[in-house]
């Protein structure tokens, strides 16, 4: 195993939160799941190697990513251990701040609390996997109408899933209606 040291670039930029955009699609429209290094003594053993994912989602015919927009500032995904001795995991957490309770982010909320979906959100220039092929996703939403003039309103969507990796990094392709996202260029490619 080599994983080598943790630096940091003090004054360099480091960005905090996640993007606007969050990207869902159900679980059971996956075919094909890219891979990470699960074994610190196999391979590589670096530490890029254990949280990198390596190859693109596949989905099944005529199924993409959804976006779901997210008020910056207002959103954020964590990691915290779970388990026990020698059976350690992590809890990856994601929380998402949609402004609005409109039909389709109420019936989105419906789906959702007993559906099995996974999340990609973007955090200073990377993209994190919110979801296992292994384990079911939760995702709890929550709505609020305000209550006063201008006050915060809509839905707070709280997601926990289960991994062995804390917030794995996706550099594959999302591809989505309106066209495809490459997580390792960030580069947007429309559909023609």
């Amino acid at each position: 195993m080599n994983l080598g040291n943790l630096d940091f670039n003090v004054g360099g930029i480091n960005p905090s939160g996640i993007g606007v955009t969050v990207y869902r699609v159900a679980k059971k429209d996956i075919t094909s799941w890219p891979t990470v290094n699960d074994d610190p003594n196999a391979g590589s053993g670096d530490g890029e190697s254990l949280s990198k994912m390596v190859g693109d989602f596949t989905l099944a015919p005529g199924k993409v990513w959804d976006k779901i927009y997210s008020t910056q500032g207002k959103g954020k995904a964590t990691f915290e251990p779970i388990g026990e001795t020698d059976c350690m995991m992590v809890n990856n957490k994601l929380t998402i701040s949609h402004p609005d309770l409109t039909a389709a982010a109420l019936g989105f909320s419906k789906a959702a609390l007993n559906g099995d979906f996974v999340y990609i959100t973007k955090s200073a220039g990377r993209y994190h996997v919110i979801g296992s092929k292994d384990y079911r996703t939760v995702t709890q939403p929550a709505g609020d109408t305000g209550d006063a003039a201008g006050s915060a309103k809509g839905c707070t969507i709280e997601i926990t899933a289960p991994d062995v990796t804390p917030l794995p990094i996706y550099e594959g392709v999302i591809a989505m209606a309106d066209g495809s996202l490459d997580c390792a260029t960030d580069t947007f490619t429309p559909s023609n």
